[in-house]
C-alpha cells in the first residue's frame, strides 16, 4: 500500500501532555507529517482567576485576539500549509482563515464541545469558513445548520491518546495520593455538582474524590472530596487506575444545544487506562461498550447508589469489567 505523502501542517493547539488537541498533534507526526503549533495559550490567559485579573482580560481581549490572527496568518504565510487544523479555535477569527485559505491551505476544524454558540463571539463567524468541521456531537450537525446554516461537516466520536491514556504502574506515593473508592474527574458544573452532593449524602462510608476545574466553588458543600486541582497527562491515568469507580457523569445542556452530552472524551479515556467506568446511561454510549461487560451503566441517582455499593462490594467482577 502506497503510503500518503507527508503534509505540512498548521495547528490552533494546547500544547501540554493529555490536552485532546495535542494528542492529534502528536499522531500526526507519529504518520510522518509536518506539524508547526500556534496555541492560543500563548496568547490569551486563561489561568487568570482572580476578579481584577479577569475584568482586565475582558478589556485587553480584542488586542490579544488581533495579536493571536496576525501570529497564526504570519506561521501559515511562512509555512505555506497544506492544512490548518484547528481544535475548537475559540479565538480563530474568520479574517485569518479567509487569509490562510486564500494560499490554498484546507481549512478543517474539530469541535468537541456541546454548544456552538456560548464559547466566545468568533465561533459563529468563523465556523461557515472551514472547509469541513467534525463534531463529537451527533446532535451537533443539526445544531450547526440551524443556528449557523452549516451544513459541511460530519459526526466523529472522542477517541483515546495511546501516549497518554493507558494502564500505568502506580508507586506507594501514587496509591497514597489517588486510591479511592470513587472519583469523578472532569469539570465542574451544577448538573454533576448537585448529582454528587446527593451521592455523598447517600453513601457517607464511601470514599469520594473529584478533580477538576471549577469545583473549589463546591467546597462548602462537598467539603475535603473536593481536590481542587485538575490532574493532567500520566497523572490523569494515575487517578482512574487509583479509582475503584470512575464516574462518567455527562455534562448537560446548554443554550443554542438541543441536547447534552451524550458522550465525552472520559467515556473513551477511563477503559483506554483500564479503569472501571460507571457511565451515565445513554443510548449512544450503550451503542460503544456492553452493559455488564465493558463498563457498567446507571439510569438516575438511585440507580447510581445501588450500582456503586454493588461493584465495590463485588471487585472481582469490576476487575473483570475493567480488564
Amino acid at each position: 500500500m502506497t503510503r500518503p505523502r507527508p503534509l505540512r501542517i498548521l495547528a490552533v493547539s494546547a500544547l501540554w501532555q493529555g490536552a485532546n488537541d495535542y494528542a492529534f498533534v502528536r499522531a500526526f507526526r507519529r504518520a510522518g507529517h509536518s506539524v508547526s503549533v500556534v496555541s492560543e495559550d500563548n496568547f490569551i490567559p486563561s489561568g487568570w482567576q482572580r476578579r481584577g485579573l479577569r475584568a482586565l482580560r475582558r478589556l485587553l481581549m480584542p488586542a490579544l485576539v488581533r495579536e493571536f490572527e496576525r501570529a497564526l496568518i504570519a506561521q501559515a504565510k511562512h509555512l505555506q500549509p497544506d492544512l490548518l487544523f484547528v481544535f475548537k479555535g475559540t479565538y480563530v477569527t474568520p479574517e485569518a482563515l479567509k487569509a490562510i485559505r486564500s494560499m490554498g491551505t484546507v481549512a478543517i476544524n474539530f469541535y468537541p464541545d456541546v454548544s456552538f454558540v456560548v464559547h466566545s463571539r468568533y465561533l459563529a463567524e468563523a465556523l461557515p469558513q472551514y472547509d469541513w468541521i467534525f463534531t463529537t456531537k451527533s446532535f451537533g450537525l443539526a445544531d450547526m445548520k440551524r443556528h449557523i446554516a452549516i451544513k459541511h461537516a460530519s459526526f466523529i466520536p472522542h477517541g483515546f491518546d495511546p501516549e497518554t491514556h493507558a494502564p500505568v504502574k502506580l508507586n506507594v506515593n501514587d496509591h497514597q495520593r489517588y486510591d479511592c473508592d470513587v472519583s469523578f474527574i472532569g469539570s465542574w458544573s451544577i448538573k454533576k455538582q448537585l448529582l454528587l452532593e446527593e451521592l455523598q449524602r447517600s453513601l457517607p462510608d464511601v470514599d469520594f474524590r473529584i478533580w477538576g476545574g471549577g469545583w473549589n466553588k463546591a467546597r462548602g458543600v462537598l467539603g475535603s472530596a473536593v481536590e481542587g486541582t485538575t490532574v493532567n497527562g500520566l497523572e490523569y491515568a494515575k487517578a482512574i487506575q487509583g479509582s475503584a469507580i470512575n464516574l462518567a457523569i455527562l455534562s448537560e445542556i446548554r443554550e443554542g444545544a438541543s441536547s447534552g452530552d451524550l458522550i465525552t472524551s472520559r467515556t473513551f479515556h477511563i477503559p483506554a487506562v483500564g479503569g472501571f467506568m460507571l457511565h451515565e446511561r445513554t443510548d449512544e454510549a450503550m451503542q460503544c461498550f456492553e452493559e455488564g461487560k465493558e463498563c457498567a451503566f446507571y439510569s438516575d441517582i438511585d440507580d447510581l447508589t445501588v450500582k456503586i455499593n454493588y461493584y465495590l462490594k463485588y471487585p472481582d467482577e469490576r476487575e473483570a469489567i475493567a480488564a
